[in-house]
Order: C-alpha cells, then structure tokens, then sequence
C-alpha cells in the first residue's frame, strides 16, 4: 500500500524506544520546524535510515531539516523534554488513547490504530456536514 503513493516502507524487526525522537520533534517544535521534523522522522523509521533511539542519528535527521544541532544534541541528552513528553502521555491516557497511530478529531471523535483512508473520510465527513 505504501509503495502505490510513493512511500518507502521496511517492516521493522524491532520495537523501539521513541522518547528521544518525541524530544527532538519538541525541540523542533519551539523553533517552528515541527512539521518538517515529523516527517522526517518517520521517513527516516520506515524507510530504515536512521534509529530513532540514537542521538547521532537524531542530529543528523534535525540538521537536515534545519535546527541547529548543537542545541538538539543537548537537549536530547539532557531530557530536556521530558515533562512535556510524560504531561503528552498522561494526556493520552486520560483520553482513553492506547494504540498508535491515534487521532482526535474535533475535539469529538478518536480513531485509534491504522485505519484505512476511507474510516478518516467517514469521520471528516461527519465532522463537516450539517447537521
């Protein structure tokens, strides 16, 4: 399915820690680079480009898509994000969010797990229909 829009996507063998990658997109976050941050990240997971448990690859994702890295090197190893990673986790749970991927829609509706395109349609519909 990846492959028919363009994707690269490598099954992965192994679960990974993800709260260094989630500490790099907050940094990214705060210097407005988030969405370029995320993506990259993600491409770098599936594609089997970089390991999202590792600083170094962390780095080189982030110097690429323009923060400086230095300051992500440091902020990465410090934690420094750490609060807003558990308060987003905590977040979650309160919310009844216990799978990945999960999305909130309006406020109103959460679809939890890879859903097919047609379920996030429904609900995009629903959401902007009269009612």
């Amino acid at each position: 399915m990846a492959a028919s829009v363009g994707l690269e996507m490598r099954q992965r063998d192994v679960i990974i820690n993800s709260r260094r990658a989630l500490g790099a997109a907050e940094f990214a976050r705060e210097r407005g680079r988030f969405d370029a941050m995320h993506h990259a990240l993600f491409n770098a997971h599936w594609a089997g480009t970089g390991k999202l448990e590792d600083v170094d690859d962390l780095v080189r994702i982030g110097a690429g898509v323009g923060v400086e890295t230095d300051e992500l090197r440091a902020a990465i190893t410090e934690d420094r994000y750490a609060a807003v990673i558990d308060e987003n986790r905590r977040a979650a749970s309160s919310a009844g969010i216990d799978a990945i991927p999960a999305h909130i829609f309006g406020r109103r509706y959460l679809v939890m797990g890879a859903q097919p395109y047609d379920v996030l349609k429904q609900v995009v519909d629903r959401l902007t229909s009269p009612e």
